[in-house]
Order: C-alpha cells, then structure tokens, then sequence
C-alpha cells in the first residue's frame, strides 16, 4: 500500500464532492494518493468513478432535530461509520485526512483524531455547517470560501482562500460547447439545473415558464433535472426539439460555455463557478438548507443587472418570467470575460496557499 496516502472525506452531494475532486487533483499531480471517504449514493459513485479516484462508501444520515427514537438509529450507523474509519485509517495510513463538509465528516475526522492524523477541513458556504463548526476545534487548519466566516469561526486557526472549483469549466470556447451538444448558435441559450440532487420545484417551475415562452421559439433550453424528474419533464417537451432534457450532466463546462443565462441553486460551489465565468444568472436558493446558507451564498455574488435572487416562496413561472426578461435586456451591458482571467488568477492561489499549509 502506498505511504503517501491523503484521505478525502466528502459528504453525499456534488457541492462537497467537487471541491475535494479539485484538492485530490493537486495531490495526485504532487506525488500523493488521494482516497476519498463518502456517503453512500449514486451521484457520488458516479462522479468518483468518472473522475478515477479510489474511495471507501459508507451510509450515514442526517442528526435529527430534536431528541427522538431517530436518534437511536442515528447513533447506531454514525458509531458503525466511526468504526470502519478507524479500520481504514490503520490500513491506509493516510499522512493527512482532508474533510470538505456532510455529516459523514464528523465521525471520520474523529477517528482521524484518536489515531493522531493531521486533519484539515473547507467550509465552502457563507454561513458554516454546524459538522464544521465542530471539527474546527480538532482541524489544525480550517479553508474558508467566504471572509465573512471569520467571525463565524472566531478567527480560530482559519484561512482564507476561496472555493476551488472544477477547472474544466474555465477553459471551454462558447463555439466548442455549441458543436459539442449540437446546439443553434443563433438561439438564445439558458441553462437550467438544481445541484446534484436535481429539485422538483426548480424543475416544475421552470418547465412550465418556458413552454409557455415557446410560442416564438427563439429560445434554446438545457434542462439537467436530476434522476427523480427526467422522465417526467422529458414526457412534458418531447414535442419541443430545442428544449433538451438531461439527468445528469457530468461534463456541465460545456452546458456553461453554450448558455447566455443560468437559473439554479445556490450552492456555494455553484456561486463560486458562476463568479469565475462571470455568468449572467437567476439564482433560486433552497429554502430547507441549513441556516439559510444558499440564500447567503447567492447575497455573497449578488451585483446589479447580472445576478437576479428569487427566494423559492416567490419563485413562480410568472415571476420567472419577469426575471429572464430583466436579464435578458441587461445582458448587453455585462462585459461576460470582464474578469474572468483575474478570477482564473485566483483560483490558482487557492490551490497554492492550500499547498504551503499542508505540512507532512
């Protein structure tokens, strides 16, 4: 077994696998091993077997609010992953265990712990997971996406440095990605999705704005649903040609570089993404999230006629509608690659201070 092992703990949605993907790159392209630790669903199999990385699965769910006999079977399988961890960790050895947010982060950092690993952790939201403000206290160094959460944090051993993203999406000509998916160059393009998870209210809304928009069909849709919806927005504009309809698109640079607006979540690795390409958007935070992170994701890029919020309570196919209009006649004022290079610029010093502070 290789001596230079680094563990990678990510929890089940692309937001934290993502990030971590970015990281292990880095560390394989140094000379290291990369082995992630994750939860165990078919997104984050397939998002790791694509990318090429080894990885342990293992099930884990989320702590319940409030004392109940939930709680018993969430003690249960948390104590069985902190168990496993354990055993893994003896047998890999890893020189530094890395955790990039979920739940499932808890238990292995702790056993990362007990064994005497040094652990590092990335909090990519504006407002911190309650797994990471626990860690903190164990991690010699926590990476923060956002400035603000500093204070969040109490300024204890943590670093600003950004959000690393997937660097595939900063390279792809707009010319490309229209050849690519064998899309008009003379439609106006809008790329639509709801994280890795996919969202049925992002999905339903949107779907029924623009077969509604369709009657001058100047317009081309991207539509990356998530496997709970496919089938059913497929059946919804199957008489539409340039309506496409995807589950899952592993290879988004290409949906990025193709489209003129995007309407999505605001996950933090999404923000930041948007950020870098300098994106036109209509951002649709998800009510439920914890502490109402994504709403402050989204307020973190907010700028005047580039980036449009609709809480999820408002977001209705008419108010849709009005946003995209809005946009639409703000696009000729927004320089797209204005700083696209200064952002690329900063990606790359995300990567080195990430480096310096990681001491084997």
């Amino acid at each position: 077994m290789c001596q230079k092992n680094i563990l990678i703990v990510s929890g089940g949605t692309g937001g934290h696998i993502y990030p971590g993907i970015v990281l292990a790159k880095e560390f394989r392209d140094s000379g290291y091993e990369p082995i992630f630790f994750i939860s165990d669903n078919v997104i984050s199999r397939q998002i790791l077997e694509k990318s090429g990385f080894k990885y342990i699965i293992s099930n884990v769910v989320v702590a319940p609010q409030r004392i109940s006999v939930s709680f018993i079977s969430f003690f249960i399988k948390t104590l069985l992953v902190f168990l496993k961890a354990l055993r893994q960790i003896v047998i890999l050895k890893p020189l530094v265990v890395v955790g990039t947010g979920g739940y499932i982060t808890v238990p292995v950092l702790f056993a990362s712990k007990i064994l005497h690993k040094k652990i590092f952790i990335h909090e990519q939201n504006a407002v911190p997971g309650k797994a990471n403000i626990l860690l903190n206290r164990i991690a010699i160094k926590t990476f923060i996406s956002f400035r603000s959460l500093k204070k969040k944090f109490k300024n204890r051993n943590v670093l600003f440095v950004g959000c690393p993203i997937r660097e595939d999406i900063l390279y792809v000509s707009k010319e490309k990605a229209i050849k690519t998916l064998n899309l008009n160059r003379d439609l106006f393009t809008i790329l639509i999705f709801g994280g890795s998870l996919g969202s049925s209210k992002l999905n339903q809304v949107t779907c029924q704005a623009f077969l509604e928009l369709f009657y001058n069909d100047k317009t081309q849709i991207l539509h990356v649903t998530g496997f709970r919806d496919y089938v059913y927005i497929k059946r919804q504009v199957k008489e539409y040609e340039n309506y496409r309809v995807y589950e899952y698109m592993h290879d988004i640079e290409y949906a990025y570089a193709a489209s003129d607006i995007v309407i999505c979540r605001s996950g933090a690795g999404t923000v930041f993404e948007l950020k870098v390409l300098n994106k036109p958007a209509i951002l649709v935070p998800y009510s439920y999230a914890t502490d109402e992170h994504q709403y402050w994701n989204a307020k973190e890029i907010e700028s005047e006629g580039k980036v449009i919020i609709i809480e999820e309570k408002y977001f209705t196919s008419m108010n849709l509608k009005e946003a995209i209009s809005e946009l639409k006649s703000n696009i000729k004022n927004i320089e797209i690659n204005m700083t696209k290079n200064a952002n690329i610029l900063a990606q790359k010093l995300i990567f080195e201070e990430i480096m310096k502070c990681i001491k084997f």
